[in-house]
This record gives C-alpha cells, structure tokens and sequence, in this order.
C-alpha cells in the first residue's frame, strides 16, 4: 500500500464529523495502510480511543488536529472572526507536548467562536509537528481560490520558515467541487516554485460515501437549520474516507502526493504511554518525609480517638494498614486527601462521614478523612486497598453541595491553576434524541416526529433499544417503517447519527490532581457554560488508564441541610453542635425514626422505608445501617426476616454454628459483603485478601472464575474439616446469592450516620432543621409542599413572606414558627432580595410611602411589586390586587423620591422635602379563589389559605387526605388537581398522573389507561374533583384512582347533628346551598322565606332531603345578603 490517510475528523469534532474512531482503525486495517491519523477541530477529545482502536488492529495511530488560524489570537471582535485550517500532526513526544499545549491555549486564550491561534504560538510550539498546509479553507487556500498567487505564496513560505522540511502542501479529491481543482493547480504549483513537498488527503467528516446524507443533517442539526433550506451553510464535495485505489486515479498525474503521505507515517513514531506513576508529591512540614508525616499525624489522631485500653489493638491494625499502604507507593496520596479535608473543616465546611469502601480503613479514620470507627462496625480494610489485588486507592468525598467550590478553589491554589482540572464528559445523541434532532432537521412537522419518536419502545434501565433494532422489534415501529417512507427516511438517517457526539459536560465530581502541568498528559479548556472552570479533554478512562490522580469532590444536599440547621440553631438557641460528636444512642432520634417522621431524613424518606422503621423500630445505629443495605431491589425481600430476628430472637437460625458470631448482629440475615469475607475466612480459611477475590469473582458471575473459586473454597473447607458437600451448600446456597445483593458495609455505615444525624436534628430542633430542609428545596415547589405537610404534622406553622420579617431563605423566626423567604418568590432575583434586605437594616418599611420612598425604581419595576404583592408580602400595606394593580403608580413615585435624593431638593426651612403621600387608585375586589391563584402563581402553591379550607364535607363519605394512612385500602375525598400531566403507555394508551391536595395534605394519584379510557371529564388544573383509589403505601405514598368527577358544592350533605351540614357556602361563586328536610312544617318553610327576603348578591338553592338522598331541588329567583347573622338564623330555625 502506497497511501495513509492523514486528514480525518471524527465525530469528536462536535457535529462536524459522523465517523467513529473504530472505523477508522479498521478502515486502515482493511486497506492495508501501515497507519492512519485523526486530526478533529481543535481538539483530542478522541485520541486515546483512537490509539487503542489501532492498536487493536495492529495499525500506527497518527495524533494530530485540525486547527483554526488567525492573524492575531488576542484580537476578539469581528474583524479578526475568520479563521483558517491548518493540520497539525505529532512526530514525537516533544511534538505530542507542543500540540496539546496548542489546542489548550487556542481554547483558554484564543476562543472567539472557535478555539484560534496565531502564527507567533504556531511558531513557539513548532518542535517535533508536521504541518499540512490544510483544506479549501485555509491561508493558501483561499488566496488561490482569489487568484492571488504571490500572497498563496507568501503564506506556504512562512510556513517552511517555521517547520521546513516537516512542510507539506495537501491537496484534497476534486470530486464534484471544480475549486478544489483549482486550489490543486494552485498547490502543484507552488510546490515547483519553493521545493515543497505535496500529500494528498480526504479531509473526511463521514465515513462511506452513503452517510452523505446523515452529515448533511448532522450539519443543519448544528446549525439549526433545514435541510430543506437551499441558502442553508453545505459543505462542498464528497469528504469520505478515499481509497487507494480511488486516490491513484484521481491524483495519476501525481502519483507522489500518495507516495508522500508514507514518508509523513514513517516520522510520526509518538506512542501514547500509560500506566505512569504520577501520584502527586506532598511537601511536609520541617521537613519531615511524607513517610515520617503520615505516621505522625496517624498517631497523633489514633492518642486521641480511642482511649488508653483501646490503644494497642487500633496501633496494631494502624501498623498493618499503613505497611501495605507503604509497599503500594500511596503515602503521598493519603497526606493529599487528609489535607483538603482539614482544609474545609477549619473553614466549618461539613464533611460526609465517608462514603463507599474507604471507611474500612482506620488510617482514614484518625486521620479525620472518614469519621466512621472501623474498630468499632467491623469494617474491613481489604474492601478498600486488597494487598493481593493492587489497584489505586480511591476516596470519595462528600461537602456540603453549596461549599464545594471552596474547597476546589483551595486545591487549585495549592497545586497550580494548570495542574488540577475537573474532568470532561461526552453527550452523545441517543435513540429519541436522534429522532426528533434529525426529524426537525429534515422539516418534518412536530407533531409527525412526535409522532414516530412515540413509537420506540421504552427504555431498559435507562438505556434505548438502538435504532437498528427498534424498527425490526417494536411492533408498530416496524410496520410504520415499513409502510410509510417519511418514516423510513427518518430512521434511515437517525440510525446513522444515533451515539454521535453532541455536546461536552463537565463530570459531576472527579478532579485531576498532579504536580505537574495538566497539559503533560492533556488538552484543557474552558467547562461548558460554566466560566473559569478548567477541564480536560480526555475522559476519565483515559486519564486514569494513563496513571494520573482522580479524586471525585461530591456536593451532598443534605450536608449542606445539615449546616443550615446549625446555623439556624446558634441564631436562635446560641449552641454549638459540632454534629461529629452527637450521642449515638438518642432516644428521641430513634422514636422520631420509629414514627416514619422521616421527610427529609437522608435516605429514610420513601413510604416502603417508613412503613418499615414503624415494624422495625430501630433503637442502635447498627439498624439503620442494615436498612440502607437491605432496602434494594433484591435484598429487600430480607427485611420482614430482619424485623422478625430483632423482636423474637428464637426466630433466628444459622446455617452453621461458624455463622453466628457473623451474622449475629443482623438477626441471622446477610446484609453486608463484609460478612461472605468473614464467612469465607472463619469457614475456608481464606485470607481477607483472597476472600475480597472470591467476592469479586461472584460478583462478576464469570463462569470460569466461579469455577475456579469454588474449587478453591472447597478445598479450604476441607482442609478446615469440613464435610465436602455442606462446603458446596454453603457456596451454592450462601456465598453465590450472597455475594449478589451483598452491600458494602462500610458505605452503609457512612450513609447511616448522615440519616441519624438528620434524624436527630429533627427531633431535637424541628424548626430549625425544617427551615434548613425548605430551604434547600427553595426552586422545587413538589418538595416545598410535602414539607408544608410534615410542618403540619410537626405542629409547625408555616408564615407567608413579609417585606420585613422574612429573609432570603426560610427562616425560624420562634417556636414552631417558620417564615416564608423572599427567596422563594418566583420573580425576585437574589440581587433584588439583596438591595431589600440591605435598605431594610435601616429600619422596618413603615408603608407603601416609605418603602418607595427608600427603595430605587429598579428593585420596586412591575415584576417585583406584583410578585411582592400575590405572595402576601405587602399584606400590611393594603389589598394585594390593588397593590399589583398600582404597580406605575409605585414605580413611578419610586423614580421621583430618586430623583429627589440626587436633586437635594430641600424645604424653605432646610430639611429635605418630602413627597406626598402615595394615593392608590380603586380596583375590583378579586375573588378569594382568584386571590388564592394568584399567590400560587408567584409562591407555587397556596400559603395564606387554600380554596377547599373551612369547608366540611360529608365525612361518611370523604376522607381527608392526611388520614389516608391503610395499604390497598379504598378512599374518597374532595380535592384539587395540580401538576396534571397525560402520557401514552408503550401500548399506545393513556394514562394521566397529577397530585390530589385538599387543605390538609397532598397525594400523588394516577389513573391508569383501563380507568382513563372510560373517563368523560375533561382534567385541567385547579379543578375541583370528587375522587376515589386504593392507596399504595409500598414505596411512596399513591392514589390509584378508579373513579373521579368534578365535585360540585351543592352536593355536600353532612350528618344533621352539626349545624354547618343544613348550608353550605362557596364563598368565591357566591352560591349558598340550603339543605331541608322534606318533612320540615309549612310554618317553618315560610319562616325561612321570611330569612331569605332582603336582597344582596348571594345565589341560593334549597335541597329538600329525605332518607339522606336529595329528593328535589329548588332555586331561588332572587339573590340574597348572606352574613353570619343570616347563617345562624337558618341554622336555629331548621334545627
């Protein structure tokens, strides 16, 4: 073969590109090229998969990239927005260092619409690079295409100057595209004239010839545009992957130009390396070793957490988890992680207790890494670092979500900006994704894409059947696609596009930590949409493959609720709880736990959790620690055994007596992986070591590696004297199964504590830690009202925002008091909230006068004072409406007391002149109900009051929502709809699911098809409805509806023995139902029309009942006046 290819993007390019790095390895392969390169816009996102698909192959993988050129990199305005390409290959490591150093400077300092460099970076970073002089696009090109020989000229000899003899002029296949002959003239010609020599190339963005189509579309997809656009961007001529033998005809007058392409091959001899050590070194203190440091902090922390008669078994264990931690290389590591963390917590930033398999080692006990005793929970250091497996330490760590920041910046400072980077992640198009994106791109109507994209089969643990299989296995699909060729169009084309890469994202959590620059082992750039952030450009699997230090800083919600409530605590109490130190034992914790009170508990809040810690009733944190491992699908099925071993312990029984002293503490049940090591240990006489390698292998369920580990368990039950077919029991009946739902103990002891210390919190400080917990769901509406809920259980009232009590955030204001925070009104921005806050240290807002009198017009604008208003937060001011409604008026008078203070208008006696009072204009009263709408416009749901409050409805028929408390048992109530929401099932039905609240609580209720399918009544938000469902208590709390109707107020019928049963009033329709008995006397009929004579704007119909049944209906002609005068009159006369 006489030809590689070396100009090809992939489809790491973003949208630019439909091939994968696969098809190009394989490509090369087939064709018998010795190499082949990638060379993606201005990036290597894709090298390492790249290099390893060559491998695979056995082909050379050429590292390169397509950059973008400009004049002058530092100039960012339009002018200086065209860039031009030019390509770039590595011929070694110094050219691999000087291209990742190019691509990362083009994206910090460069980017202005694409990621640019000049020709004095060029220059600066030339070493160990080949240059190709690039596509249609690039200087020479273009100067060409303008007829501009000399300035074409001028541009290919600057060129050399920079990388001579590793200058190549590339020409590109003409095919349909008459100005790439042209620039191919243009190129032969300058190649004469300056003794350069000439590679051909594909420049390819797809892979065969018949994914035209797909790129075409992938381009208007990137574009925004319709492929149906003739004046949309297209790129010109056929930019496959050519062949040899395609190349040679084409290019038969200048068979060089492939002969070339083999000499470029030949010097590119850069090999990606890996597994490099490149653990961070750590400078110790006086000057100490890292060695000397770490066993001096360890010591120092083991003194002082464990007493005296403890002492010697904790430095025991110290000395052997320390030595295989010596003999592994990770003394460095530990002192890295131990520093950050002593860092955030004497900056009071909360630290998780640990998390994962980290927690079984002492060393990060003492060390204040992990704050859980693994003495004491039998926690294994072999989960974490197994001396007979090496394999790099790894410690996550929990912060409080809103301070984790910090503590990033903290590293960044100490280590280098360009050696600590997060980590890029890749988003590629999935199966519905690919559908609508190249639906709306080929111009089809939303409502046919819709359509199709409806038709795919529902996902499968998150993941989409691929497409190819879609339209051959899902029914309907497939008869589609094979009826209508608009659909197949579609599909044809998505099918193509379906995985590629579309976007770039940042990791949630892993950080790269060295102690040399980055740009050694990885491009940076700037994170999406998150500014001053630094990631790189390889992936996570790259960057640890290669050996560099991943660290993942997680940000807990609950941490941060955690802080809150200390806060809240010290503003109100003045107590200080470090929350490290709370008693495990607390009896009011676990009684709070017991109740199923766990909203906002960490991991204990679902409906099957709750109805579980009512049987259990956990009194040791050993139990909570079972039901975070147990409470999965799988293990679950152990609870009721668990529950059942902890009140009637003769129910417990072992399978060996070995297994009691292991299973002991879980009532009989395995729950932890801990346990099969210790099983396996004490029965096989395995090593902790080799019984972590049983566990992996049963785990993996790799046939021959359990064959493997049964020989060998097998023969160490033997050897222990045990009965060689009991040796098979075990295994088959306890390790197999066992080893497949087995949780790690020792992040369930972690994530234990979280859920006790939140429960403790609650019990000891509800206000407090129910402020804090609101607060943390400040923008999740959903959240806030099941919080209200909890607020209404606990006794907590919940105050609406006031201009000069409440705060940004939920605050404690006193004793099961919490008010609302200015924060939680939709249209204040925080800015805003603070200009409020700041204006009002100087004293309360006395009036609508003084508070536009002191804030300026551009926090009191029409969005601010109607928002301020609906939420209740003016209410001592005046009306809401008429608040909202005056808003130019408040403005307007705002920009006049503004003006006023800038002027120094003052009074003939020298004080500043006062404006006169704000007069607000006369409005229509709004209803209450229309009151009520507008306050959940603004708050997202209803604080001051709700429609359905104070009035009673007919309890033998309706319950109220918080007492719907019974499994599968059947409810009505009278109820509003919100968050309505209808969906077609995989089948094709429909089903709705919507939230069913009434004054006391909320629901999540659905219908499923069988019952929608039967339902006349159009369901819309706010509506009022008559409902009933069988509650499901299994996981989380839910109505499955079976009937449901719009509930009308004339048909509330109460037991007669309460005097509100005889009238009903709906106060926002003006509408008063009177309910009579059919035997009332004819005197007391025409006293009661007596009542109803004086006139007013109340509609009044009368219900004769007999046997509790309406029998007749009467409406009154006349409106009357209804008050509480006329009400008791009715009542006293028909009672």
């Amino acid at each position: 073969m006489n030809y590689v290819s070396l100009h090809n993007l992939t489809h790491f390019s973003l949208l630019d590109a439909t091939t994968r790095p696969k098809y190009l390895a394989q490509f090369a392969k087939d064709n018998n090229m010795p190499a082949i390169a990638i060379t993606d816009n201005a990036a290597m996102y894709g090298a390492c998969k790249f290099y390893d698909e060559c491998k695979k192959q056995g082909v050379k993988a050429i590292i390169g990239a397509n950059m973008f050129l400009c004049d002058d990199m530092t100039i960012k305005d339009v002018s200086n927005r065209t860039a031009c390409n030019l390509v770039l290959l590595a011929k070694n490591k110094t050219g691999y260092l000087n291209l990742m150093q190019l691509i990362t400077k083009a994206h910090l300092d460069g980017f202005y619409y694409k990621p640019r460099i000049d020709y004095k970076l060029l220059k600066e970073f030339s070493e160990g690079l080949i240059c190709l002089s690039g596509d249609l696009t690039s200087d020479i090109s273009r100067s060409l295409l303008a007829d501009n020989f000399d300035r074409g000229l001028e541009y290919a000899n600057l060129l050399k100057d920079i990388f001579a003899d590793d200058f190549y002029l590339e020409v590109l296949p003409p095919t349909n595209l008459p100005k790439q002959e042209k620039i191919n003239e243009g190129v032969f010609k300058i190649s004469n004239e300056i003794d350069v020599k000439v590679v051909c190339a594909s420049n390819s963005h797809y892979f065969l010839e018949s994914d035209k189509d797909a790129f075409d579309i992938l381009v208007c997809i990137q574009n925004g545009d319709f492929i149906t656009n003739p004046e949309r961007f297209k790129y010109e001529g056929e930019l496959y992957n050519y062949t040899y033998e395609e190349l040679k005809v084409i290019f038969k007058d200048n068979l060089d130009c492939l002969s070339n392409t083999l000499e470029v091959a030949d010097k590119c001899t850069f090999e990606i390396e890996y597994n490099l050590d490149l653990l961070p070194r750590f400078d110790c203190p006086d000057g100490l070793s890292s060695k000397d440091y770490l066993m001096k902090l360890c010591k120092e922390g083991l003194y002082e957490k464990y007493p005296k008669e403890e002492q010697a078994d904790a430095l025991k264990r110290l000395d052997y988890e320390f030595s295989i931690i010596e003999s592994m290389g990770f003394i460095d590591y530990f002192l890295i992680v131990w520093d950050f963390i002593n860092f955030a917590k004497q900056k009071d930033i909360i630290v998780g207790p640990g998390r994962g398999s980290a927690a079984g080692a002492l060393i990060a006990y003492v060390l204040d890494i992990t704050t859980v005793d693994p003495l004491r929970y039998g926690l294994y250091f072999e989960r974490f670092l197994n001396p007979e497996r090496v394999s790099m330490p790894d410690i996550d760590i929990d912060f409080a979500d809103h301070r984790r920041d910090e503590v990033m910046d903290y590293v960044v400072e100490k280590y280098g900006r360009m050696n600590v980077a997060q980590v890029i992640t890749y988003g590629t198009m999935s199966a519905k994704a690919a559908v609508r994106d190249v639906g709306r791109a080929m111009g089809y109507p939303y409502s046919e894409v819709d359509g199709f994209a409806k038709l795919l089969p529902p996902t499968v643990f998150g993941k989409h059947n691929p497409l190819k299989d879609s339209v051959i296995d899902a029914q309907e699909l497939a008869i589609e696609y094979k009826r209508n060729p608009r659909c197949k169009a579609l599909f044809d084309n998505a099918i193509k596009l379906e995985g590629t890469i579309r976007n770039c994202g940042t990791h949630a959590c892993a950080v790269i930590i060295s102690d040399q620059p980055l740009t050694n082992f990885t491009p940076l750039q700037n994170a999406s949409g998150k500014e001053g952030v630094i990631v790189t450009q390889y992936s996570m699997k790259p960057l640890e493959t290669i050996g560099l230090l991943k660290m993942d800083f997680l940000g807990l919600r609950n941490l941060t609720i955690i802080e809150n409530t200390l806060i809240n605590i010290k503003a109100r109490h003045n107590v200080d709880i470090n929350i490290d130190n709370i008693p495990l034992d607390d009896e009011k914790a676990y009684k709070l736990l017991s109740a199923g009170l766990t909203t906002g508990v960490f991991q204990l809040e679902s409906g099957g959790m709750r109805k579980y810690l009512k049987e259990l009733v956990p009194s040791r944190l050993e139990d909570i620690i079972a039901m975070n491992a147990l409470y999965r699908p799988g293990p679950m099925e152990y609870i009721p055994q668990y529950i059942a071993g902890k009140h009637d312990p003769s129910s417990i029984k072992y399978m060996h007596p070995l297994f009691e002293s292991i299973l002991k503490e879980t009532y009989g049940v395995g729950v932890y992986q801990e346990q099969i090591l210790e099983i396996a240990k004490i029965f096989a006489g395995f090593s902790l070591g080799q019984a972590d390698v049983l566990r992996r292998a049963v785990g993996k369920k790799i046939p021959e590696l359990l064959e493997e580990q049964k020989v060998k368990f097998a023969q160490g039950a033997k050897d222990q004297g045990h009965d060689p077919k009991f040796a098979e029991k075990v295994f088959d009946d306890v390790i197999t199964p066992f080893a497949g739902y087995g949780f790690n103990k020792s992040h369930a002891t972690c994530y234990a504590y979280i859920s006790y210390q939140t429960a403790y919190l609650k019990a000891h400080y509800q206000t407090e830690f129910m402020a804090a917990l609101m607060t943390s769901d400040l923008d999740n509406t959903d959240r806030i009202i099941i919080e209200i809920n909890e607020c209404n259980q606990l006794g907590i009232e919940i105050l609406p925002p006031n201009i000069n009590e409440s705060l940004v955030d939920f605050t404690a204001t006193k004793e099961n008091e919490i008010r609302f925070g200015l924060g939680a009104i939709k249209g204040l921005g925080v800015n805003l909230i603070e200009k409020i806050l700041e204006e009002r240290k100087n004293g309360k807002f006395l009036n609508l006068t003084d508070l536009c009198s002191r804030l300026t017009p551009d926090v009191l604008n029409k969005k601010s004072i109607t928002a301020l208003a609906y939420a209740g937060a003016l209410d001592e001011f005046g009306n809401r409406h008429q608040i909202a409604s005056n808003y130019e008026i408040l403005n307007a008078y705002s920009k006049s007391a503004l003006k006023s203070r800038e002027t120094g208008q003052y009074s003939l006696f020298g004080e500043e002149e006062k404006l006169a009072d704000i007069q607000l204009i006369s409005v229509p009263e709004l209803s209450n109900l229309d009151m009520l709408k507008k306050e959940k416009e603004v708050l997202g749901l209803y604080v001051s009051d709700h429609p359905l409050a104070g009035i009673k409805f007919d309890s033998k028929k309706f319950t109220d929502i918080n007492k719907f408390s019974e499994n599968k048992k059947s409810y009505s109530c009278v109820a509003m709809i919100s968050g309505y929401r209808k969906f077609l099932t995989k089948k094709g039905d429909y089903m709705a699911m919507f939230r069913l609240e009434d004054a006391t609580s909320e629901i999540e209720s659905l219908i499923f098809p069988r019952n929608f399918a039967s339902l006349s009544l159009n369901l819309t938000d706010d509506m009022i409805v008559s409902v009933t469902g069988t509650l499901s208590i299994e996981d989380s709390k839910k109505l499955f509806v079976n009937s449901i109707r719009e509930f009308s107020f004339a048909n509330i019928i109460e037991d007669k023995k309460d005097d509100d049963s005889m009238i009903a009033f709906d106060k926002d329709n003006l509408t008063l139902v009177i309910n009579v008995d059919s035997d009332t006397p004819k005197d007391s009929l025409l006293e009661l029309k007596q009542i109803l004579s004086i006139k007013g704007e109340v509609s009044v119909s009368m219900h004769m009942i007999k046997n509790n049944k309406i029998v007749k209906k009467l409406k009154l002609r006349s409106k009357i006046k209804f008050d509480d005068e006329v009400k008791k009159n009715i009542v006293e006369l028909l009672s």
